[in-house]
Parts: C-alpha cells; structure tokens; sequence
C-alpha cells in the first residue's frame, strides 16, 4: 500500500547571518549633567570662602566708589577756591593776579564777542551758592539768652545723668546693657595707649538727642524724611594725678596740643556767663571725612563734693556761619549735638581722678550711612583710648619735677601759654569757685583757668568751702 501523506515540514526562515535586522538606529541621547542638590549642604570651609569672596567684592567695590568720590570731591573745592580767590580780588579792586591777568582778560573778551554774535541766546544761570548753616534766630536780651542757656546746662546734665549712672545714688555707673556694645581697643594699639585697661568705651547709635526746638531747621529736615542715628560714646578712665591737678592741667589751653591733636583751630565766640560761653574750633581731615568745624554751647559747675561737671551742646552763632553740605566749601560744619563730663576723685585711690564721659556727635555734610559708619568704626577703636592715654601721660610729665620734690613756683608760667584776658575775679559774685575748669573735645573747646563756675553745698551743710587749698600750683618752669 502507499504512505499516507503527511504534510511537508515547513522550514523556519533563519536571517542570514550577516544580514543585520531592518530596524533604524537611533542615536543615545546625551545625557545631562547632573544638577546639583541644593538640600545637599556646604561644607564649613567652602562656606568660608564664599563670604569671603563675597566680602571682598563688596570691599573693592567701597574703595572704587570712595575714589571716585575724593576726585570729585577734590575738582570741586578746586573749582570753589578759585572763584572765591577771584570774588575777594573783586572786592578789593585787585583785579586777577598778574601772572594770570593776560589770560584772563582773553577769555572775558572772547566771551563778549561770543556773547555779540549770539544775542539771542539766553544767559547763562549762575551757580547755586552755597548751602550755609541757617541764620541765628532773632537776637535776644543777654538776661533772656542766658535763661535759654542756663536751662540747656541743665536739661543735658539730666539726659546724661540717666545715662551714666544709675539712679539709685547717682554715682554708681552704668555700663553696658540697653544697646550699649563695648569697643575694645585696636589691638595694633593697644599695648601703647590701653596696654593696662585703665580707659573702657562703649558705642550706641541714637537719634539727634536735642530738644526739637533746639535742633537746626536743615538737621530737622533731614530728620523728617529719615530717621537719622548718630555715634554716641560713653568712656570711663582713671588719671594716675590728683583731681586738683587735673583739673588745672586741662584748663590751660596751651596744654592742648599735648593730648589732643584734633583740635587744630579753636576761639571762644562769646561769653554767656562767668561759667559758660559758645566756642568754635575745627578739626582736620579723619580717614574720607573732610575737615570740619563746630560752634558749640559750654558751661560747667562744681558739686560738693568737688566734682566738676562740664556739659556741651551744638548751637548756631551770627559770627561763626557754616557750610552744611560736603564739598562746598574747604571746611565742613558738624555738630557736637550732647556730651557731658563729669571729673571727680577716684573712689578707690584720692591721690587718682576718675573721668566718666559722655559724647554724641553728627559728622554733618550729608555723609552717606555707610561712610559714617566707616569712619567711626575706625577711629573709635583707637581715637578715645590714645586722648585718654595721652591725659595721663601729659600730667603726670607736666608735675614730674614736682612730684620729685622740687619747690613749686608761682611766678612763671609754662612756655607757650597765653595770658587770659581780663576778666572780673570769681570771688565777686557769691556761690562761685575759683577753681580752674576746661577741657579740649573733638567738638568743643573751653577753658576757665580764673575758675568761676558754680559751686553747689557741701554734703553738711554751708557753703562748699573755697577751692584757694585745692587749687593746683603753678607747674615748674620748663
């Protein structure tokens, strides 16, 4: 018989082996670099040296702004200094200088005939003047000025009373606490002028601490778009030299230059009373603050048991006018808006004196916050510890041959010393001391070396008893 037949196998298709399948080839994607994880955190290092670069740029970025500033600043008094010179050779029918009189006579020529051929054009509108300090208000009587004074002495004695001592007993200090914040020393200086802590200074950044009524029409405007903070420092020292002695020393104005060398001009502007007066005196230029000038209210008195308190405050005055804003002028007007001092015998050492001071001060000339706050943190890790240093160094070297046991001298004075002008004795009017007061401040200036200052009542009782034995002696002849 014959096979059933089966159906053929069916033959699976295998590709040939070098034929690739019919797919198209794609390409891989690059892949994106990887993000970084901003959750992941910075390590302490790298934190470090972002602030630093940053730091650095802001820094740079200061020091090309103040540059700038100081070249304008400079075109600009350039520019004033010249006008000036040629309004005062107006004035004094001088006419230009001569080594600049043909040049002169040229352009003012060429000008008028340029002013011929164009006479349509409009004239040119002159240049702003100045912006000067406002006038003195209307004059008063010297019984009523001097009310207005008298009641300032005080209103100042009181504001810094509550702010150096507490108010228990009026003599224990106060320091830091309430926004306080203790400057210590720099510490490249501090070997030289604070290497024993004697002196202690503390800084806080407060409003004009005037009365409003007391407060320049061009300082409340400012005030009343923005409210302005100025530096106020309060220090504490010890004086290795009795109080008497002190005292003596730094009412002698020919003493100055010994301990303070920011005071470069000063006057006594006029005399309120036999124990205050107005006085002006200028200071030179202090890292980028120009030059400046002040005219400042003084007046000091003496309590019973002999400590002599000296209280400041900023003021206006007909005969000292000055230049408000930065740049008009060679000398700029700041403000030694409040301060108080208060000399008296260290409680720990009688043969010591102890100074408890108190200083709030504008720079003035619409100074940018940040180059105030610049300037005065430089200068106030350095400026306060050398004046205090400087004091002591300064009287104790000025009675040296004194403390060695020479023989005091009454006839001379020492070299350099001015002889004050005639005045009428202290011991003419009751309740005055003839002991000597004074002191030179970056601010004010003021000195009663004839004494004259109030004297208050003993603790018991009477009259404080006249300061002829406590009146320091003539130092020794140099």
């Amino acid at each position: 018989h014959q096979p059933s037949a089966l159906p053929p196998k069916r033959e699976e298709e295998t590709p040939p082996a070098n034929k690739k399948k019919g797919r198209r080839k794609i390409s891989p994607k690059p892949k994106p670099p990887k993000a970084s994880n901003p959750k992941k955190k910075q390590s302490p290092e790298n934190m470090s040296n972002i602030l630093l670069d940053e730091t650095m740029l802001e820094l740079r970025g200061m020091r090309e702004e103040i540059v700038a500033l100081r070249e304008e600043l400079r075109a600009v008094q350039e520019r004033l200094r010249q006008e000036r010179s040629e309004e005062e050779a107006a004035v004094e029918g001088r006419g230009p200088p001569r080594w600049g009189r043909g040049r002169q006579e040229k352009e003012r020529e060429s000008s008028e005939e340029e002013r011929e051929r164009q006479p349509l054009e409009s004239e040119p509108e002159p240049e702003p003047e100045p912006e000067i300090s406002p006038k003195a208000p209307k004059k008063k009587g010297p019984r009523e000025k001097r009310k207005h004074f008298e009641q300032i002495g005080r209103d100042v004695e009181r504001w810094a009373r509550d702010i150096l001592f507490e108010e228990e007993d009026g003599t224990t200090l106060t320091k830091a606490g309430d926004g306080w914040k203790e400057i210590p020393c720099n510490k490249f200086m501090k070997k030289k002028f604070n290497g024993d802590g004697r002196s202690e200074v503390y800084l806080k950044w407060i409003p004009d601490s005037r009365d409003e009524k007391d407060i320049d029409s061009i300082s409340a405007a400012a005030n009343a778009k923005k409210v302005q903070t100025y530096p106020c420092l309060k220090c504490y020292t010890t004086i290795d030299a009795p109080l008497h002695r002190v005292c003596s020393f730094l009412s002698d104005e020919s003493t100055v230059p010994m301990y303070n060398e920011l005071v470069v001009e000063h006057a006594e502007v006029e005399e309120i009373s036999p124990n205050s007066k107005i006085t002006w005196c200028q200071c030179p230029k202090i890292l980028i603050v120009k030059p400046r000038d002040f005219v400042t209210y003084c007046s000091h008195r003496w309590l019973g048991d002999g400590t002599q308190v000296l209280v400041n405050q900023a003021c206006e005055h007909e005969d000292r006018p000055g230049v408000m804003l930065e740049g008009q002028g060679d000398v700029c007007r700041a403000f030694a808006l409040r301060g108080a001092n208060f000399i008296s015998k260290d409680p720990d050492d009688p043969n010591k004196t102890r100074i408890t001071m108190l200083s709030h001060a504008n720079p003035g000339g619409g100074l940018p916050q940040w180059a105030m706050n610049t300037a005065v943190n430089a200068v106030v890790q350095v400026e306060p510890f050398k004046f205090f240093h400087r004091i002591n160094e300064s009287v104790c070297n000025y009675y040296r041959q004194d403390d060695e046991g020479s023989s005091e001298t009454t006839s001379s004075p020492s070299s350099g010393s001015q002889p004050s002008p005639p005045r009428t004795s202290p011991a003419a009017f009751p309740g005055r001391s003839d002991r000597p007061a004074g002191i030179a401040h970056l601010g004010f200036t003021c000195f009663w070396p004839n004494g004259g200052g109030l004297q208050a009542e003993a603790e018991g009782g009477g009259a404080a008893r006249s300061s002829a034995a406590n009146r320091c002696p003539s130092p020794p002849p140099s």
